[in-house]
């Protein structure tokens, strides 16, 4: 009976252990290799040009970059210029049933700006700034938001906007860490844009995000706010 209640002892201890890898426990700067390393340069030959879009909507850049980062190391070339043409004429013509595809360096969809802009429009915000989005239904206004998600400028104030309405959707953010904030903003932009406050709590530690173009038995997963959380602690 002794014998036993000590195997379920050191059971649950190996559980424990096997359950408590962290972003530190992982080198992802090894893992990546040089993905991380052209990813880094990126991310700091451009921080300053930024950081001026960023800072137009209160936004630490910081914060941004980190949330994306992750996608910088997954960006592919070709395989953007293969969605991008996609996107540029099924979704222009036919909507997200058409083409979803994710484009420019920081993977974002037709339907996320889709959902950033309606909320954006339905907030407090709109009227703060000045300015909304045409959400109508139509080639006009769909060619419009592409040409947006097409430029890097575009992207930075469809990422700040994005930051902003989480901040605004769940207020004790505000009060949390920067580490913290990074990985919940990180897992709401990578999992669920309208996720509930207990969602992305959950979720923030699931392994979700991978770097291969296809998807297969061999394909190593990871936690995209882990990978965040890293990248924020190595600048």
């Amino acid at each position: 009976m002794r014998g036993k209640r000590i195997e379920r002892i050191l059971l649950l201890l190996v559980l424990f252990m096997l359950g408590s890898t962290t972003a530190f426990s992982i080198d992802y700067r090894k893992v990546f290799g040089s993905d991380w390393t052209e990813a880094e340069r990126f991310a700091s030959a451009h921080h300053d040009e930024w950081k001026q879009e960023f800072d137009l909507f209160n936004v630490d850049a910081r914060l941004a970059e980190a949330i994306v980062f992750p996608e910088l190391i997954r960006y592919s070339m070709w395989q953007d210029e293969i969605e991008r043409t996609a996107v540029n004429g099924l979704y222009v013509s036919k909507g997200r049933e058409g083409a979803d595809f994710s484009i420019g360096r920081f993977q974002m969809k037709p339907s996320f700006a889709e959902e950033v802009e309606k909320a954006w429009n339905a907030s407090s915000l709109s009227k703060e700034y000045g300015f909304s989005f045409n959400l109508a239904d139509n080639n006009e206004a769909r060619r419009s938001r592409v040409r947006r998600l097409s430029t890097m400028q575009g992207q930075c104030r469809y990422l700040a906007l994005f930051i902003r309405l989480q901040q605004q959707r769940h207020p004790p953010i505000l009060q949390l860490s920067l580490q913290e904030q990074v990985r919940l903003l990180a897992t709401a932009y990578n999992r669920s844009f309208t996720a509930s406050w207990n969602s992305l709590q959950k979720m923030q530690y699931e392994r979700h995000f991978h770097t291969d173009v296809i998807k297969t038995r061999s394909t190593r997963f990871y936690s995209y706010a882990d990978i965040s959380v890293a990248f924020l602690c190595k600048k």
